[in-house]
């Protein structure tokens, strides 16, 4: 699932990154900066739930939808507790879901990328504002002087599905 919910969010104009289980998760956390999490409350390693105290631990500002099948009031309760922006349960609207992402960026104040600055095919993204492109989980950035830097680079991260 992970595989699809990344193209459909490259396709809309978002950069993504995706982590499939709690240790890539952390190591990605810890060198990159994100604009926004969704995260599995189920991981083959762990448990979403403390990896999002994790997260807003080093990060209170950092937007977290939870994702997941786990649709009981009191794990709902737990992820906005721990600071989820957001809780969607399985199965979901890809529209409803793209708006709440959106939704989740706005509230937090990030810049939202603009669909036209950014292109995706599912294989390769490239992002014109930053002059970065990434392929997989690979970012390769060529940067003329005269080009308008963006002053924080993120794309959103995307743990087990």
């Amino acid at each position: 699932m992970s595989a699809g919910l990344c193209f459909e969010l490259d396709m809309n104009g978002y950069l993504t990154v995706a982590a499939y289980n709690t240790g890539k998760a952390r190591q990605l956390a810890a060198t990159e900066d994100f604009d926004l999490v969704l995260l599995d409350v189920n991981l083959p390693d762990g448990n979403g739930m403390d990896l999002c105290r994790e997260l807003k631990e080093d990060c209170p500002q950092l937007p977290v939808i939870f994702l997941t099948a786990n649709d009981l009031e009191e794990d709902v309760v737990a992820g906005f507790d721990l600071g989820a922006d957001d809780y969607v349960t399985k199965p979901f609207s890809m529209k409803i879901l793209l708006k709440r992402v959106e939704a989740a960026l706005r509230h937090a104040g990030g810049k939202e990328q603009s669909p036209k600055d950014l292109w995706a095919d599912g294989f390769l993204s490239l992002d014109f504002g930053s002059l970065t492109a990434r392929r997989g989980q690979d970012r390769h950035a060529e940067r003329a002087a005269a080009c308008r830097v963006p002053e924080k680079q993120g794309g959103i991260y995307l743990s087990e599905f």
